[in-house]
């Protein structure tokens, strides 16, 4: 059971996805499609693979994505959005739109 450092949900919230990695997760998977390992960390942004691995599990943990084994190759695992995972999915789109609004330069 996850130790939450209060009672408000916000606070909890960030306790599970408000780290700099989660959410770069979720969105990988969510809108570009990623599953595997190898794929995640190819990210733009430049994770470790320690740190991803352990993100990984911590989303696993959480219930926001699955792990299963790959059917071709059992070395390989696929990491998969679930309906909790899928219920962020608001939350990533408020905060593009969001960063699209304020944190570009508008060109004239």
């Amino acid at each position: 059971m996850q130790n939450y450092r209060s009672f408000c949900p916000l606070a909890r919230g960030l306790d599970v996805f408000g780290d700099k990695w989660t959410l770069l997760i979720l969105r990988d998977i969510a809108f570009y499609g990623k599953t595997t390992f190898g794929e995640l960390s190819k990210m733009e942004e430049g994770i470790a693979t320690n740190t991803l691995a352990q993100r990984l599990e911590k989303l696993v943990n959480q219930k926001l994505l699955t792990k299963t084994n790959s059917e071709t190759n059992k070395l390989i695992y696929h990491y998969r959005i679930t309906d909790k995972g899928r219920d962020l999915i608001p939350v990533l789109q408020n905060i593009l739109q969001w960063s699209e609004k304020h944190l570009f330069e508008k060109v004239n």
